[in-house]
């Protein structure tokens, strides 16, 4: 990701004649990433796994779904079959069901799969190959499990090449799941200034997503991945920084009124190394302009990296959780 610059754009008035699903068929309003943990390389543990006694917890704070990003391509065999290994399926299936049963929706994802980035046509038919085998395996599933076709388009995998992506996404997820709600995100790592990027909805049950971090030198200060010019001390809440968020929540609005389709806020958060107090300020402000106009949001992430949750200690950060108008667990 990198700072971007929000520039306001004017949409045009919604598609005629689409048809738009009911808007209880994606009902969420609050939601966590899990994160940094089905999506870390195979093998190489990025931080406390998923422990699905968790999930009654996380639903009693008053989050009603979890995003699960999954490093799919990492236990995928050889083409042209791409084949998951079925351990591999089955314990992804017993985190969803889990989560499903603490009375959560679920949104499922393609995470980190950057061979696709790379070179888009050698890596659509490994994510088409994917998308049928994850379709076929939790086409009995509730409604409540949505599909996410692949996060953060960047790199190579952006106009017509990206948005080739994800007709064939959908259309592999089709095949097994017609009804399913099925996510798109725009190029770029789905910024919102980006979504405008994404393809029509190919029919009614579409969902729009985005991330937001910015003022990334910001968000992302001191992160050891990041670049060296995030490295150093950076404040937030100027009048320029709080504009920003608005812009952010504006444009987004106008999507949704473009497209007839729901559009949400899928990832957004501070590194840990940040001072706790601007971490809560800007997070508060980025919560409550995206519920003044009416866009669920998914924090990043309940444990790990931005976390709400400190593995290390057993305590949730509780002027995180705060700013998200969520409630502490009970012991």
């Amino acid at each position: 990701m990198r700072p971007r610059i929000l520039v306001l754009a004017g949409l045009v008035a919604a598609l005629a004649g689409l048809a738009s699903a009911d808007p209880a068929d994606f009902d969420m309003h609050r939601c966590v990433n899990l994160g940094n943990t089905l999506d870390s390389p195979k093998g190489e543990p990025w931080g406390r796994p998923i422990d699905v006694a968790d999930f009654p917890k996380i639903r009693s704070m008053g989050v009603d779904t979890v995003r699960i990003p999954v490093r799919w391509s990492d236990y995928a065999g050889p083409g042209p079959d791409y084949a998951i290994d079925p351990a591999f399926m089955a314990e992804v299936d017993g985190i969803v069901a889990a989560a499903l049963a603490a009375d959560l929706n679920v949104i499922l994802d393609v995470h980190h799969f950057d061979a696709i980035m790379q070179a888009p046509e050698e890596g659509v038919p490994e994510l088409v190959a994917m998308w049928r085998q994850i379709g076929a395996h939790f086409a009995g599933a509730p409604d409540r499990l949505w599909f996410e076709v692949l996060n953060e388009p960047k790199g190579a995998l952006a106009g017509e090449a990206m948005r080739d992506m994800q007709r064939a996404g959908v259309a592999a997820i089709r095949e097994t799941n017609p009804d399913r709600i099925v996510i798109l995100g725009g190029e770029d790592a789905s910024g919102v200034e980006l979504l405008d990027t994404n393809i029509p909805p190919p029919d009614a049950n579409i969902v729009y997503t985005f991330h937001f971090y910015d003022p990334e030198p910001f968000t992302h200060q001191f992160a050891p991945w990041a670049s060296a010019a995030y490295r150093h001390k950076r404040g937030w809440g100027s009048r320029a920084d709080r504009a920003e968020v608005r812009a952010m929540a504006g444009m987004a609005a106008e999507y949704r009124e473009k497209t007839g389709r729901p559009v949400f806020l899928g990832e957004f958060g501070v590194y840990q190394g940040v001072d706790m107090k601007l971490r809560a300020k800007w997070t508060r402000a980025v919560r409550k302009q995206a519920e003044a106009a009416d866009l669920p949001w998914c924090v990043w992430s309940y444990s790990n990296s931005f976390a709400l949750y400190d593995a290390w200690t057993g305590t949730y950060n509780a002027p995180l959780v705060e700013a998200l108008g969520l409630k502490l667990p009970a012991d």
